[in-house]
């Protein structure tokens, strides 16, 4: 049986229906307990034992505010449960990117790799509605949009759900390659394709925007299918 924390997150929900149409036996953990959910909470360890019973692999996506800690307690409990293999989501450039969050994910990361658990660690760049939600959508009352001098490679959720079914259903691998997006667009290109308002590209200063200007949170080597961004802005509900 395979555990996913984080399984109502935007990858979450991705996640659970294609283990599931894999014939799958998943078990998505919670705080809040619902029907068909493990109730556990990782900031204390409240829970984790019992969540944990059964369990042969656990799928790591949640991103609580101390990640380490978080990470810190589950490795723990899933060691002491006899969990065969940990998959952890992480992302491209968080040991080049001096960013806070990419910070949190990289100690989370280094517990991971430092734990007993045998595990598999995956890095992807940000996902598509991760650019929607960050860079564009809370400028929507504004006459122009503000968008960043730099490039990015966004990816589909989808596709990131089927390697991470893939791997968590394999052995253990350790850090394997990372994964990119199909296609590298600068972000004047990312607000065209979300907006026909005037657009307005600006830069930023410092050692986080110098590792993003030098495209450290890119893999233009290995470019994962799935949707464009285009596609992605297409697809959504109106």
């Amino acid at each position: 049986m395979i555990l996913v924390t984080g399984a109502t997150g935007t990858l979450g929900r991705d996640l659970l229906p294609e283990l599931r149409s894999r014939g799958v036996d998943v078990a998505p953990l919670s705080r809040t307990p619902a029907p068909g959910v493990r109730v556990a909470d990782l900031a204390t360890g409240s829970g984790l034992h019992a969540a944990l019973e059964g369990i042969d692999t656990v799928v790591h996506l949640a991103a609580g505010s101390d990640q380490e800690l978080e990470t810190r307690t589950l490795v723990d409990a899933a060691e002491a449960a006899g969990v065969a293999h940990l998959v952890f989501i992480s992302i491209v450039g968080i040991d080049r990117i001096p960013f806070p969050y990419y910070l949190q994910k990289l100690a989370a990361e280094r517990v991971v790799e430092g734990g007993a658990v045998p595990h598999t660690i995956l890095r992807t760049v940000q996902f598509h509605p991760f650019v929607v939600s960050t860079f564009f959508a809370p400028q929507q009352r504004l006459p122009v949009l503000f968008t960043p001098r730099l490039s990015v490679q966004p990816i589909d959720t989808l596709v990131v759900a089927r390697v991470l079914a893939d791997l968590s259903l394999g052995a253990p691998q350790g850090r394997v390659p990372d994964l990119g997006g199909p296609e590298v667009l600068t972000g004047v290109e990312l607000a065209r394709a979300y907006t026909s308002k005037p657009v307005i590209p600006f830069s930023l200063f410092g050692k986080t925007w110098a590792g993003y200007r030098a495209g450290h949170h890119l893999v233009p080597h290995n470019r994962a299918g799935g949707r464009t961004f285009g596609e992605y802005l297409a697809a959504r509900p109106e």
